[in-house]
């Protein structure tokens, strides 16, 4: 993961505080195209390519592993690692989203530090 710049996310998460800290966080280091609402994700996604897809945990238009599901089931999006994000970190909340074929868990209250190390796992395992 030499050069971050490179890497295209997509974040849907109806948090603007979580977004604006992502923004200002990570945006130096990569490209992340925001979404706030999982529907909207879907319906004007439908030809893009992403190399990391980031899902907020508690969606208020969907159910969140309903979305996951559906970008999985996209042809240019079946192997693009998922990380959820979400305040609670819990075993629970954990086992409900790896049925759901999510390639990773983040705590929103994470520091950059971890944010960029564990998009960096996520990507590596997805390599």
């Amino acid at each position: 993961m030499n050069n971050l710049t490179s890497i295209n996310i997509l974040c849907v998460d109806d948090d603007l505080g979580f977004r604006r800290y992502l923004r200002q966080s990570l945006d130096q280091r990569f490209q992340i195209r925001y979404f706030a609402l999982g529907f909207e994700c879907l319906t004007r996604l439908q030809d893009c390519h992403f190399d990391l897809i980031l899902v907020d945990a508690t969606l208020p238009d969907m159910p969140s592993d309903q979305l996951v599901d559906k970008l999985k089931a996209m042809p240019n999006l079946n192997l693009t690692p998922v990380v959820i994000v979400s305040y609670k970190d819990s075993e629970q909340e954990r086992k409900r989203f790896a049925r759901c074929k999510c390639d990773g868990f983040l705590s929103k209250v994470a520091s950059p530090a971890e944010i960029t190390e564990r998009l960096g796992k996520a990507l590596h395992r997805a390599a």
